[in-house]
């Protein structure tokens, strides 16, 4: 069963093209669907990598950005493993979210710094050793991120760790879906 279905809406709906729905990071396909060019359900497939990690850091990706005006995110859902490359970090459990800043500085959390976490919590990955971790977050209604045309526009994903060696390049792959109306703009 797709995303798609899990939320409710119609099979009907389909891959959208030729609509302003944003930009995507270096390492990050999207592929948007919606029926009327304002609600959307955006899928990132993510094969990218992170910056270099050593001691208490905080890194991130951009994944994407949304396009100008006002718009809402309703669900976020992040299915995604870190796959470490020299062996130095493989058994490491990072903090992995989304936000609308990109993590970065002396940090071993997510939950610590306004931005690194706001669009889908920390959560706690199993390893760097290519292990998923699934979570999806729907928004209340009053819990709704609501993005002003003048806001942030940005969506990283971030990771934060005591690690335990000093990793050159972490790969991270798998999906993002972000569930969000456009409220206003293009």
């Amino acid at each position: 069963m797709s995303y798609a279905d899990v939320i409710g809406w119609h099979k009907s709906y389909g891959p959208r093209s030729g609509l302003a729905v944003g930009t995507s990071g270096v390492g990050v396909t999207p592929k948007h669907y919606s029926v009327d060019g304002k609600h959307f359900i955006t899928k990132l497939t993510v094969n990218g990598v992170l910056p270099a990690v050593t001691g208490s850091i905080g890194v991130g990706l951009l994944a994407f950005t949304f396009p100008a005006g006002v718009h809402s995110v309703k669900v976020a859902r992040i299915k995604l493993a870190l796959q470490q490359a020299d062996g130095l970090i493989t058994a490491d459990t990072p903090e992995i979210g989304l936000g609308s800043v990109i993590a970065s500085g002396a940090v071993a959390v997510l939950n610590g710094t306004a931005g690194f976490d706001d669009i889908l919590t920390e959560q706690t990955m199993t390893d760097c050793d290519g292990t998923e971790t699934d979570v999806t977050l729907v928004m209340p209604t009053a819990g709704q991120i609501v993005n002003e045309a003048a806001g942030v526009k940005a969506v990283y994903i971030n990771a934060a760790d005591a690690w335990a060696g000093a990793e050159a390049a972490c790969g991270v792959v798998g999906e993002v879906w972000l569930e969000w109306v456009q409220l206003s703009g293009t």
